[in-house]
């Protein structure tokens, strides 16, 4: 097949707005998931705060005067069982942020590989290759 002038000219100029149009659209992805891992930090700074209050709190009471009571005892255990859920939250999060950070980095990685193929597309043209002669497999034997 081959491609008139006006034709690759035509081709080239839509391989290149399609190519325009995925990079803005990778682009505009990566943003929103950046806006989404700022949200998940601010969380995991949330649920830090509270873990580290918890673990004060524990600590004080392990000293306070009534450390040896049964109420105590059970307020201790409550929190340590509210720092062993958060210790679980945090992990799912730093997880997930992780994720996100290489879905991100594939995103801008596909916008740049876009916006590289149009300076390629801009000087390329598609030009038909000469086939090769076809050998036979009896060719060789009948000389």
């Amino acid at each position: 097949m081959e491609f008139t002038d006006p034709e690759q000219a035509k081709h080239r100029a839509e391989f290149i707005r399609e190519a325009r149009q995925k990079a803005w659209g990778a682009r505009c992805h990566a943003e929103w998931v950046s806006k989404g891992l700022d949200e998940l930090l601010a969380h995991y700074e949330k649920l830090q705060a509270e873990d580290a209050a918890l673990e004060a709190n524990i600590k004080a009471a392990e000293v306070a005067v009534d450390y040896h009571t049964v109420e105590n005892r059970n307020k201790r255990k409550a929190m340590q069982e509210r720092r062993n859920v958060l210790a679980g939250q945090m992990k799912a999060i730093i997880e997930n942020h992780q994720q996100g950070q290489q879905a991100m980095a594939t995103l801008l990685q596909s916008a740049e590989t876009n916006l590289a193929l149009t300076a390629y597309a801009g000087e390329w043209n598609w030009t038909e290759v000469e086939p090769e002669k076809e050998h036979s497999p009896g060719a060789e034997n009948a000389e």
